[in-house]
């Protein structure tokens, strides 16, 4: 029995201790799941948290679009209202428009601008427009005689200074949409101090690349011809080039033709009669008629290379008839300077003279800042016997050949419209306050007019026929100082030489002299 009690005693004890393990394991076991669920618990807590904001926020957008779309229904309902109250103004302005009077159109407003360096007045529309502008050069400088072939001969001395307004024009220009009126007083001259017209033309630009002209005007001719003075190397055109265009061309020259050109051609043709106030005021006196023709091309053109050939022509055919004194005419020059009106190559008055032409090639080459021109120019006289003098055709030559360099670097641009080379554009305009000095160019020419034709050393002029007109060189320096664009000073330097005889070819008339001339200019 003792035995049996102390084991069921050790039973009891075992399996009490066997529940409370169990029953602490259970309690742990329900403490981990308990920790998780409420981990869930929060997780969800948290999405409901942020499915209400989102919610929140939805709910904010829903009612600013309904804001939005109740504005824009209010907005599109005052939009037919402000319709409906503009359609009832624009009929009673209608019906206010039928009954009144039509009001007044004002014209276009004009405006004023530098166009081209030019001050211009333009329409609002731009299809008027007036411009005007400015040339002035203004000669001095003096003459140095050396050795004269005849020290006896007075006839043609030089001053040893002198001055001259060589020009003085005033251009003003009126344009009509493709139509263009150009007049031009000249207040200058050679001498100074006669009041004269340069141009009055009118001109018609509306077929590309053509320009039609009609009246006073400077036809293109050679290529000498063709460089505006405002351009020029030298104060003057080569000798040749002046007498030549004088022909049939020339300033002031009544002329109707047309010129056209692209970057690298040139073509104008005209038909010209006598140049302005030289007109006949007698019935008995005929007209100068005449004609001029230049064709140029440009085969190479490149931002460093420029290469242009051309030939020019002109013809007198019908020259001015004199009552009873049939037709004649002269060839004559300054010797390239203005500063003295003295012209020493003359043929004086060639009578018998039927018509008068001239033709001759031209040539340039330019490299960089590198400038070579040249031409060579026949000019022709045909005449009839006129009394007992003989009367043969006659014949003149000159040629030039000029070079410049621009030492500052700028080039001499080409012109496609005048098929001839521009003055250069100072990169950097003469400023003292910024150190600026312009442009500065040096030249050199070479030139020679031959006036002599079927003429013998001592035999006189009206036993030949011929003429003793004179053969001239000029050696020609020049230094050029562009301040900008509109402003220049010229320094030119001449040694020239003048073999003329009398009309016996007995006595000589000619002189060989130095020059030093300048010039101001300024051209808008």
């Amino acid at each position: 029995m003792p035995s049996f009690s102390t084991s069921r005693s050790v039973l009891l004890v075992s399996t009490i201790l066997c529940g409370v393990g169990a029953t602490t394991a259970g309690w742990a076991q329900d403490a981990s799941r308990i920790d998780a669920i409420q981990q869930q618990i929060n997780a969800l807590q948290n999405e409901l948290r942020q499915m209400k904001g989102e919610l929140s926020r939805r709910d904010g957008q829903v009612r600013a679009a309904q804001e939005q779309a109740s504005r824009a229904r209010a907005d599109a309902r005052q939009a037919q209202t402000n319709a409906a109250e503009a359609k009832e103004q624009s009929a009673a302005a209608q019906a206010t428009a039928t009954a009144a009077p039509a009001a007044e159109v004002k014209p276009p407003q004009a405006t004023l601008a530098m166009r081209n360096g030019k001050p211009t007045f333009a329409s609002s529309d731009g299809k008027y427009s007036v411009s005007l502008g400015l040339q002035l050069n203004f000669d001095f400088g003096g003459y140095f005689t050396g050795t004269t072939p005849n020290p006896n001969n007075r006839t043609a001395t030089l001053a040893p200074t002198g001055e001259n307004l060589r020009r003085l024009r005033i251009p003003f220009q009126f344009r009509y949409e493709d139509i263009t009126a150009n007049v031009t007083p000249d207040f200058g001259g050679s001498p100074d101090g006669t009041v004269t017209l340069f141009e009055a033309n009118v001109n018609y630009t509306g077929i590309k690349p053509l320009t039609f002209t009609a009246g006073y005007f400077k036809p293109w001719l050679t290529l000498g011809d063709s460089t505006s003075s405002q351009d020029f190397v030298f104060l003057e055109r080569p000798s040749i080039v002046e007498i030549s265009r004088n022909v049939a061309a020339g300033d002031t020259r009544a002329s109707f033709g047309v010129r056209g050109y692209g970057e690298q051609w040139f073509a104008a043709g005209y038909l010209t009669g006598q140049k302005y106030g030289t007109q006949a005021t007698t019935a008995s006196i005929y007209s100068q008629e005449g004609g001029t023709l230049r064709l140029a091309g440009r085969p190479v053109a490149t931002p460093e290379f420029d290469i242009h050939l051309g030939v020019s022509a002109s013809d007198a055919f019908h020259l001015t008839r004199n009552p009873g004194g049939g037709q004649t005419t002269s060839l004559s020059d300054f010797p390239e300077a203005r500063a003295d009106p003295v012209r020493l190559i003359n043929t004086g008055t060639i009578t018998g003279a039927d018509s008068a032409y001239t033709v001759g090639p031209e040539v340039a080459f330019r490299y960089k800042n590198f400038l070579v021109e040249g031409e060579f120019i026949h000019i022709g006289v045909d005449r009839s016997r006129f009394g007992a003098t003989p009367a043969p055709n006659l014949g003149f030559d000159g040629g030039y050949a000029q070079a410049s360099w621009i030492i500052t670097e700028e080039t001499r641009k080409y012109d496609p419209s005048e098929g001839a080379f521009v003055r250069p554009v100072p990169a950097q305009p003469f400023s003292l306050k910024d150190g600026h000095w312009g442009a500065f160019e040096v030249a050199a020419r070479y030139s020679a007019t031959d006036l002599n034709a079927n003429s013998s050393r001592g035999v006189l002029q009206n036993v030949s026929g011929g003429v003793f007109g004179g053969y001239q060189q000029i050696f020609s320096f020049g230094l050029n100082w562009y301040l900008n664009n509109n402003y220049r000073i010229m320094a030119d330097y001449y040694i020239s030489q003048v073999d003329k005889l009398s009309t016996a070819g007995t006595v000589q008339n000619g002189q060989n002299f130095q020059a030093l001339l300048f010039r101001l200019q300024a051209t808008y």
